[in-house]
Formats: C-alpha cells, sequence, structure tokens
C-alpha cells in the first residue's frame, strides 16, 4: 500500500510546506508562450529566506479563498486566487474544496529577496501533496519534485528553482537531456567542495516597491534590439558557470556571476521603455567589493536581481575577512545599515504538526 500524505485534522486536509527562495547565478529574463524561458538559468537556494505555508481544504461556508499573510488578510490573495483558477485543470478536486491558506516570510517583504519564489514555491508544494495524497502516490519520488517545480512556475517562474538543495537549472539546455521549460532540475553531482560553502550577504540598499515589476521586465524582452544576443550570452554562461563548478574555478564563478548581474540591467537599460534600477549606493557597493577583492585576493563577487540591493557572494573560508569588511565599508550604503546574513540552504521542508 502506498504511503498517504496530508494531515487530516476536524475532517479538513491540511499540509504545510518551507521552501526557500533561490538567488540565480545566470538570470532568467524574458519569456515564451505562458511562463516559459527564453533562455536557461542557474541558481542556488537560500537557507535562511524562506517561506511557510498552510493549505487547508475545507467545505465550509461559501467563501472560495481566505488568504492570510503573518496573520493579516492580503490583497496577495487575489493573485492566489487567479493561480488556482488557471491550475483546475490540471487539479480538478480546486473545484470541490474551498481554501484557507496562511503564510509568513522569513525575511521583511522588501528586502530584495525573491519572495514570489519562496510563496509559489511553498504553494505549489502544498498542492502538490495534497493532490498525490488524492491518488496515494508517494511524495518520496523524483516526480514529486518535478510536478511541484511545474505547478510553481506557472504562478512564479523563478520558483520552479526552489524545489531542490543547492544548485538548480531550468530552461532546456545541452547541457543535460533532463532539462526543460516546464521545470527545474537539480544539480547535485560532482561540485568542487569550496561552493558547498557559498555564502550570500544581502546589502539592503533600498526596500522600496520596484519601479517596474518583473511581469513588466520580462515583457520587454520580446522586441529588445539586443534578444538573441542575450540568449546566445546565457548558454555560453550556463556552460561556463557549469565548468566552473565543476573544477572549483572561483576566477571563473566571479567573472560569469558579475557579468550576468550586469547584462540583466543593461537589458533593461537599453529595452524601450528603459529602467534604471540601480541607485548611487548600489555602483558605490559594487566597486568597493571590487576594490576589496583586487587589494586582498580574497574571492568574492556580487550580484543583483531586478533592483538595487546587492547580493555580496562569498566562501566559508573568507567569513571573518568579508563580514569585517561589510561592517567597516558597506554598511554606511545600506538603508538603515541592514543586511541580511545567509547561505546556500537545503531546500524546501515539509513542516510537520511536531514543528
Amino acid at each position: 500500500m502506498k504511503r498517504m500524505t496530508g494531515t487530516a485534522k476536524n475532517n479538513h486536509l491540511i499540509s504545510r510546506w518551507r521552501c526557500p527562495s533561490n538567488i540565480a547565478l545566470v538570470k532568467y529574463w524574458g519569456k515564451h508562450d505562458f511562463q516559459k524561458p527564453m533562455n536557461p538559468s542557474l541558481s542556488f537556494v537560500l537557507q535562511n529566506a524562506f517561506t511557510e505555508t498552510s493549505v487547508e481544504l475545507h467545505k465550509d461556508g461559501d467563501q472560495k479563498l481566505e488568504f492570510f499573510f503573518e496573520g493579516v488578510v492580503s490583497d496577495f490573495g487575489e493573485r492566489i486566487e487567479k493561480y488556482l483558477d488557471h491550475l483546475t485543470t490540471r487539479l480538478p478536486w480546486i473545484n470541490k474544496y474551498n481554501f484557507r491558506i496562511y503564510s509568513r516570510n522569513s525575511f521583511p517583504h522588501s528586502a530584495g529577496i525573491a519572495s514570489s519564489a519562496s510563496s509559489f514555491g511553498a504553494l505549489a508544494l502544498c498542492l502538490t501533496e495534497i493532490d498525490f495524497t488524492f491518488l496515494g502516490k508517494d511524495i518520496n519520488s523524483q516526480g514529486f519534485w518535478l510536478m511541484a517545480s511545474d505547478l510553481s512556475r506557472i504562478g512564479s517562474g523563478s520558483s520552479c528553482r526552489s524545489m531542490y538543495p543547492g544548485f538548480a537549472l531550468w530552461g532546456k539546455t545541452h547541457l543535460f537531456e533532463s532539462s526543460g521549460d516546464e521545470y527545474a532540475i537539480p544539480l547535485t553531482e560532482g561540485f568542487q567542495p569550496v561552493f558547498s560553502g557559498l555564502r550570500d550577504a544581502i546589502l539592503l540598499v533600498d526596500s522600496g516597491i520596484k519601479e517596474v515589476s518583473s511581469s513588466a521586465g520580462h515583457q520587454l524582452m520580446n522586441d529588445h534590439i539586443f534578444q538573441h544576443s542575450r540568449i546566445a550570452q546565457a548558454h555560453e554562461n550556463i556552460n561556463e558557470l557549469y565548468l566552473a563548478l565543476l573544477t572549483g574555478n572561483q576566477k571563473k564563478f566571479i567573472e560569469v556571476v558579475e557579468s550576468e548581474a550586469l547584462s540583466l540591467h543593461a537589458m533593461m537599460m537599453t529595452s524601450n521603455p528603459w529602467f534604471i534600477l540601480m541607485k548611487p549606493n548600489s555602483l558605490e557597493i559594487i566597486n568597493r567589493i571590487r576594490r576589496f577583492r583586487e587589494k586582498t585576493s580574497i574571492p568574492l563577487c556580487f550580484t543583483m536581481d531586478a533592483g538595487p540591493n546587492i547580493h555580496l557572494l562569498y566562501f566559508s573560508e573568507n567569513e571573518s575577512d568579508v563580514k569585517a569588511f561589510i561592517e567597516r565599508e558597506l554598511l554606511a550604503f545600506c538603508k538603515n545599515g541592514h543586511w541580511i546574513d545567509d547561505r546556500i540552504g537545503n531546500g524546501p521542508e515539509r513542516i510537520t504538526d511536531g514543528q
């Protein structure tokens, strides 16, 4: 008999998951069809930046969805409702139940971390577990994670990379026959041990609302003058970065990661309309990181998402020196001196009643 999943409580079915955010090293920018990437991307999950979500199915009352973010009814529920409606063809049981969803983040909502990635990742894990429960299937299978990755992609493209420990790849590439645009795959074998000690210092330059949403930014790639060059660059950088991970080439790792961050912002600055999302303090931090690396030969680098905040990536053996550098030179350029100390993570975790 196959193991049943999900938790029954008071005749309700409940699923709870914790899902991390992730930071892309090779960036995904631009879509084709529905929520499929123009180019492959490669990322790693964070350990301390995560979303915890609880999904409860019930048949009480006539309210289809109640969504609470950190205990308060949230407008994000409207996006969740559209997401559930979209999934009804794949998960027909959605129409038979009302939903009560509780969600919370371990990090501030505007902290420069992809909250939609961890949020939709956690929600998709809950929905996948419930679906496996109805079908009598075991969640301890590769199919579970591929389905959760696929479902999460529909809500937020980058969330599909949050399903696995360590590194993940999303998008079709000749490097892996199993790669695809519908889901991410884990990258788990052959990497040099130094990369298991990756650290991520998230430097909060500005915690305000982004000037352009990620969805709007992706759309600008449709007619971008450099679209084809960017796609080719991303494929080449996937190859270079993967080889660096296999060989332990920290110098090449740094070159690719910084090139990708700057290319992402170059795409936005050369789109129509154009956007400049870096702030003066972003540039100051970048310049200081470069000078520190040249002066000390400590391997560290920066990356950025579509915003002004800086992810300072470094390795565990240099932790004390880099943290001293952050305190001494970089916090003055962070809003209220705030930063988040994070690292490469172990992936999602199912929350049991005892947690």
